[in-house]
């Protein structure tokens, strides 16, 4: 072994390459977690210390003296990764492309994003990423982490606990900034330095899936943020920061603070803030973004190295290309993509598979979408169709308007099945949960209808009791659809039980402001109801409760509004969904796979399924991915959603492009 590790260390990329441990040839080396090991685990197996490898990219500005040598940049404890198959070659540029600012962007964001853990890719295996280690008290009410000692923001200022509790204590927390505490944060947590390297989160209440947290839904939002960047802005740390925030053309200085921080981290990468924001990302930004595109770069810091000493990424750059929907598979075609997964239309994959040769990539077919969802707005702002909403037989009727078999084949290939949304891979999962008013039956449809007065006009549309006609204003996003024909087909089959549809293409980030502000009729966001999977269950039941998502409210604003200000604020909801909340609040205080949790898990599951809140259309819908062959590294994921980042798990921070 020593012998291997120590032909790793001649000089040369080739000579590196040639004798790297990977996890086709782990050349004998044991690790404690998949894939990974810490440099000390390294050293003492194999005799020989690791000597660390220079991207050439920065050799210029070492030179020069504006880096500092690799061996200085790198933390005194980098995290040491085995590639999938070979020590990867420096050099190029990583091609993606993504809808729009705020409209799948998740894709590209998985390929730098950065966490305190990480989830293996057998989605079962959380493992360490910027911290070292953890360690629970017995009760889960306390959770101390240990990072990497020596970690460095991508400006070379120190990465200490302070950035991890000023996160918590300071942003998170922050009523000024946040009017209700972010989820899942809700249970309430306080963040204690210990030392440069040691931070503890006590907990008001056991929180046992946190870690699950950080691994999925909350693999998007850091656990950290830069102090030494964000205390000048922050009237505790600075005394003038208000006055500071005026000068600088901001209302008050939380404006300017939310211009620069969200909890999304790609937000303030939206415009030329991102330049200036210290990350911890594998890459950053390089240039201001345009309405086109966005480029990122390797961080000189970054705190991993492969098994032959060299720093990752490999790769040098990232180009995020902004792309008409409707042109995806053209780009891809054309070899003008390098990975792509996210907001992709699976009636295109027959013209990608048959064109692979042509362009040069593979065509993947993994698991783990679901069609669209669609979400009527219970607590509209008007009235009448507030009542018509919130009215289960609506619901149900539109739900059986649907003949969601004509879906499936013609938007799904017919590989996907009649599906109400439900969660995935739980322990109390029921079959009647997916079928639940599934079936095509207008006449019913049509019956529950009539029923509710709803009477049918002249003109074939329907009245409300106001006599008005009965119109819904779809406005939607393809992020969201994903295909440009489904709200068509649906409009077409809920005119033929009188309800008349008026739909309007929107961007994603105009319609989360309009879900933010209630002012949608139809929502159809990726975080509600049945689009989760068990992981994300356990940490982040606040999904399937009013409003179903903190980050895009569903429908049910007023009604949170009332929840936690005791009815001094919004509207008070139904019973159904207060217990909703009830069991939302209590879920991740248990411990996933106990009795209590599962008893409360199918509660909460079938009050959703019941109460139609979110009405599922098609389920197990193959997602393509798309990966040109000039990658390496890549390898083929289990499952392929944004629950779990996509391809974070798979450590695009060790693909490269062969050379």
């Amino acid at each position: 072994m020593a012998t291997l590790v120590a032909s790793a260390l001649l000089s040369g990329q080739a000579a590196y390459a040639a004798s790297c441990a990977t996890v086709a040839n782990s050349q004998g080396l044991k690790t404690v977690f998949p894939q990974q090991l810490e440099l000390s685990s390294l050293e003492k197996q194999t005799g020989s210390e690791l000597m660390f490898k220079e991207n050439p990219m920065f050799a210029a500005d070492v030179k020069a003296g504006k880096l500092p040598p690799v061996d200085q940049r790198l933390p005194e404890e980098p995290l040491v990764i085995l590639p999938y198959e070979e020590c990867g070659q420096y050099g190029g540029t990583i091609k993606g492309m993504s809808i729009a600012y705020e409209s799948g962007t998740s894709e590209v964001l998985a390929w730098r994003q950065v966490q305190l853990v990480r989830m293996s890719d057998d989605l079962q295996t959380i493992k360490p990423m910027i911290a070292k280690s953890w360690q629970w008290n017995e009760d889960f009410t306390e959770i101390t982490f240990t990072l990497r000692k020596g970690l460095k923001w991508s400006d070379g200022d120190d990465f200490t606990a302070e950035d991890v509790a000023f996160w918590m204590n300071d942003i998170v927390n922050n009523k000024q900034l946040h009017k209700n505490t972010p989820n899942p944060w809700s249970v309430g947590v306080a963040a204690t330095v210990i030392n440069d390297e040691k931070v503890r989160f006590n907990f008001d209440k056991p929180y046992p899936a946190m870690l699950t947290y950080l691994t999925g839904f909350g693999s998007y939002y850091t656990a950290f943020a830069p102090a030494h960047f964000f205390k000048p802005m922050h009237p505790k740390y600075n005394k003038n920061a208000d006055k500071e925030a005026k000068a600088a053309g901001y209302d008050n200085w939380v404006a300017r603070f939310d211009a620069y921080w969200d909890k999304w981290m790609d937000s303030p990468m939206a415009s030329p803030i991102g330049v200036e924001l210290p990350t911890m990302e594998a890459h950053i930004m390089d240039t201001a973004p345009t309405t086109e595109r966005r480029t990122f770069r390797a961080n000189p810091y970054y705190f991993a190295v492969d098994s032959s000493g060299q720093q990752l990424p490999y790769i040098d750059k990232v180009l995020e290309r902004f792309i008409d929907k409707k042109l995806f598979p053209l780009e891809i075609m054309n070899g003008n993509v390098d990975q792509k997964s996210q907001s992709m239309d699976l009636a295109a994959y027959p013209t990608l598979k048959e064109n692979e040769k042509k362009g040069n990539y593979e065509v993947r077919l993994p698991p783990g979408d679901f069609g669209p969802t669609i979400i009527f707005n219970q607590t509209h702002k008007d009235p009448v169709l507030r009542e018509i909403y919130s009215d289960l037989r609506f619901r149900k009727a539109m739900s059986l308007a649907m003949d969601r078999d004509e879906i499936n084949e013609l938007l799904y290939l017919g590989l996907g099945q009649p599906w109400q949304a439900s969660p995935v891979g739980v322990e109390w999962q029921e079959d009647w949960y997916d079928e639940y008013f599934t079936d095509f039956d207008t006449d019913q449809a049509n019956a529950l209808l009539d029923e509710m007065g709803l009477k049918m006009g002249p003109d074939g549309v329907r009245l409300r009791p106001d006599g008005k006609p009965l119109r819904i204003l779809w406005e939607y996003t393809l992020q969201y659809t994903k295909n440009e024909k489904f709200p068509v087909m649906v409009a077409d089959m809920w005119k033929a039980v009188g309800v008349d549809v008026i739909l309007k293409e929107i961007t994603t980030q105009l319609l989360r402001e309009k879900s933010t502000a209630n002012n949608l009729d139809i929502n159809m966001d990726w975080a509600a109801g049945g689009e989760v999977f068990r992981p994300s269950i356990a940490s982040n039941f606040s999904y399937w409760m009013p409003p179903y998502s903190d980050f895009s409210p569903q429908t049910g604003v007023p009604w949170r509004d009332w929840l936690v200000t005791e009815g001094k604020e919004g509207s008070e909801p139904p019973a159904w969904a207060k217990r909703q909340w009830e069991i939302g609040q209590k879920m991740p205080t248990l411990m996933p796979g106990s009795d209590q949790w599962i008893n409360l898990g199918k509660e909460g599951t079938e009050l959703l399924v019941k109460n139609l809140v979110v009405i599922g259309t098609v389920g197990g819908v193959p997602l393509p991915n798309t990966v040109h062959n000039r990658m390496g590294n890549v390898p083929k994921w289990k499952v392929n959603t944004w629950a779990f980042g996509y391809s974070h798990p798979s450590r695009p921070d060790q693909w490269f492009i062969k050379q």
